[in-house]
């Protein structure tokens, strides 16, 4: 079975590259993965194994939105993409509660909510969603976000410039593995369910997830016809163990950058660069500049995507702060 998504040359002119959900989109992601049966333990082994058992009671509210071995109430499309915790929960605050309930009705459907859960939704209660969804994006996703986030940029760098460079059917193409065929102009997702969706211009965004599992997902806003469907694909680092590693200290982190060379270096990742073109750009060997890059994406200045077979180097919001204060 597969999903079908049909592309006229108006949706592949209106691709868009999104780099992240946000924090709320991925706590509520993470939640589900971990209630979902279906997914292989070794699934974010590392991850797992520092949060397994770290979330609190009061992040209930939020787990009785997404019932054991599914998605749960798709929250994040309610919400939109937002930058900051802070911002999340300020949009599911604000979610109208008719918008809510066709969402609850859609995951009800094929996943019985609890009457708790359908309490969530009337006049009181959604201060008390909004306290578990930060307390899970505490337990579960803000130790290591500084990374997620930059990994997720790093793979929208990437993606752009094949973009920028090749267009839309090339980028489709790109996306191809075992659960995603590109056969022009239909993209087709392997699932165990048939849909076929016609885009009728309003174009495709696509968007990498860390917590997505291991299939890719897409999603419609059922509240807005209009809205651009996105595509939600699985994060090509989420398994790298560097991703789950503890923030360093400040001072620790930038110990490192004493020194003219390497301050050069980070400008010169800008706006963004592979190795080779690292070490033209900074003059250096390539050597060098391959050094150069292992110390700055270990403090957490820069991330690296390989991109066939070359690495791209592009700034993490930290980096780029820093060359901004300099």
């Amino acid at each position: 079975m597969v999903w079908r998504i049909h592309f006229s040359p108006d949706d592949l002119d209106r691709i868009q590259l999104r780099p992240t959900l946000g924090p709320l989109a991925e706590t509520v992601l993470a939640v589900g993965l971990l209630r979902n049966p279906e997914q292989p333990r070794t699934l974010l082994g590392e991850w797992r194994g520092q949060v397994q058992d770290r979330i609190s009671l009061r992040a209930r509210p939020l787990m009785a939105l997404i019932p054991p071995g599914c998605m749960g109430v798709d929250l994040p499309t309610l919400t939109g993409e937002t930058a900051t915790i802070e911002q999340g929960v300020k949009a599911l605050l604000e979610v109208p509660r008719e918008h809510l309930l066709v969402e609850m009705a859609y995951t009800n459907r094929w996943n019985r909510l609890s009457p708790a859960a359908w309490a969530l939704a009337e006049p009181g209660a959604r201060p008390d969603l909004a306290e578990a969804t930060e307390a899970a994006y505490r337990d579960l996703i803000q130790p290591f976000w500084h990374r997620i986030r930059a990994s997720l940029h790093a793979e929208q760098a990437a993606r752009s410039r094949t973009l920028a460079r090749k267009g839309g059917g090339q980028l489709l193409a790109s996306l191809q593995g075992p659960r995603i065929r590109w056969r022009p102009p239909v993209l087709e997702i392997l699932k165990p369910s048939h849909l076929d969706m016609e885009l009728e211009g309003r174009g495709l965004a696509v968007i990498p997830s860390v917590f997505i599992g291991k299939e890719p997902s897409l999603h419609e806003n059922p509240n807005d016809c209009t809205e651009t469907p996105r595509l939600i694909l699985p994060a090509a680092d989420a398994g790298r163990a560097w991703l789950w590693e503890r923030r360093r200290s400040p001072g620790a982190a930038l110990a490192a950058l004493v020194g003219r060379n390497r301050a050069a270096v980070l400008a010169s990742v800008a706006d963004g660069c592979t190795t080779t073109e690292l070490a033209r750009r900074a003059n250096i060997s390539l050597a060098a500049a391959s050094q150069h890059a292992s110390v700055l994406r270990g403090a957490g200045l820069i991330a690296s995507l390989r991109q066939g077979g070359a690495v791209l180097h592009v700034l993490t919001p930290l980096g780029a702060e820093l060359l901004q204060a300099s």
